[in-house]
């Protein structure tokens, strides 16, 4: 069997994440909501919703494992390179490959909310270490908060010393 084929017994059901569903986790004052992770896509790789309250973000950091694909769905979120500040609305999608620098952030007044697609899966692993589950439907992420540094590094992200420019 050649590396790219399948067989039977990688094939696996479609997963089907209906609105609300799926496990919501607060992490660095943001809330991720699973809808595709490593389990149900045999590690090729996760997909989550993100909604940011104003304010809220991710500070610089740099993958070393796995590209990231951010769509935004509602709202408007700031995407940021070491060089570059990318205003996203609605509709706007952005990659950014392993080993490029990369932070956002929620510069409105209002809610935002996005889909982040990683490749290879598995950093799900490190919400669910860094974060809180959230059992209510409508509960929110603690405000300011940060992923940690230290269990970042282990999922090979590391999270830059210098901040994302004052709003």
């Amino acid at each position: 069997m050649k590396n790219n084929e399948t067989t039977a017994t990688d094939v696996q059901l479609p997963t089907v994440c209906a609105p609300g569903e799926g496990l919501r986790v607060a992490s660095g004052g943001i809330v991720y909501r699973f809808l595709a992770t490593s389990a149900e896509t045999n590690d090729k790789y996760s997909l989550f919703e993100a909604t940011l309250r104003p304010g809220e973000g991710s500070p610089f950091h740099v993958h070393s494992r796995e590209e990231e694909a951010f769509f935004v769905l509602d709202g408007e979120v700031a995407f940021y390179t070491e060089t570059e500040r990318i205003p996203a609305r609605p509709g706007t999608f952005i990659n950014a490959s392993i080993g490029v620098v990369r932070g956002f952030r929620n510069e409105t007044d209002r809610n935002a909310r996005m889909l982040i697609l990683v490749a290879p899966s598995g950093l799900e692993g490190m919400f669910l270490e860094d974060g809180t589950i959230l059992t209510d439907p409508t509960q929110e992420a603690p405000r300011g908060g940060t992923e940690c540094p230290v269990v970042a590094g282990q999922y090979g992200i590391e999270v830059m010393p210098y901040d994302l420019p004052p709003v």
